[in-house]
Formats: structure tokens, sequence, C-alpha cells
């Protein structure tokens, strides 16, 4: 299924992307709503929300694409050294909890089922 945005709805800094971003901006997109779908799969195809989180996600991996996966960073400018510390190599896009509340998926744990006082 197509993604809920397209590479054209997202700037970075109010400039439009480079060619090299939008194919990895629509790459992103596609993989956010694969995302989106496996969590609530009768969302419908236009859903607004839907859209707005994929633009949020996709513009955040696309900003932070050198940085990606790394819980801190450093650089040092006299001596050219650069560092970082790696969090999660594959966490390219991250949802947040607002994220999933917008969409209507449940990010807190919850009870599936409950007992009937005295039935256990």
């Amino acid at each position: 299924m197509a993604a809920f945005a397209q590479p054209s709805d997202i700037t970075i800094g109010g400039r439009p992307l480079t060619s090299a971003q939008e194919a990895d901006a629509q790459m992103f997109l596609d993989a956010a709503a694969s995302w989106i779908r496996d969590r609530k799969p009768d969302i419908a195809p236009d859903d607004p929300n839907a859209k707005l989180v994929s633009i949020q996600v996709v513009k955040a991996a696309l900003i932070s694409e050198p940085y990606l996966g790394l819980s801190s960073y450093s650089k040092t400018v006299g001596e050219v050294s650069r560092s970082g510390t790696i969090a999660n190599p594959g966490a390219l896009l991250h949802f947040t909890d607002f994220h999933k509340e917008l969409l209507g998926i449940p990010y807190r744990a919850a009870p599936q089922w409950s007992f009937k006082v005295g039935d256990y």
C-alpha cells in the first residue's frame, strides 16, 4: 500500500529536499506506513493523523541522519576527533508515545482480559 505522505510534503528549514533526501524520504515514508499499518491495519489510506505522524518521524530521521542510532555525539575542533555512543543502531524512525496516541495505538501495557472476583 502507498505511504500516507509524499516526499514533497516534507521541507527542512523551509527548503525542499534534495534529490538524495527525496529518495531517502520515500523509503522512510514507506517504512513508516508499514509500521503504522502493522499496528493499526484498519486505518484509512487518507488518515490525516497518519500523514502528520509520517511526516514528523521522517523529518526527524532526515535531520538527524548523521547521528542516527547515537545516544551522544561529540566533535573536537582542534585536532579532528569525532566520537559517538551507539544506543540503538537499528532505530531509524522513532515513534513517540504522542505519535501512537494520535494514531489510536496503545502505548502502555494494559490487561487484555480480566477475571471475575473469586474466579481464579
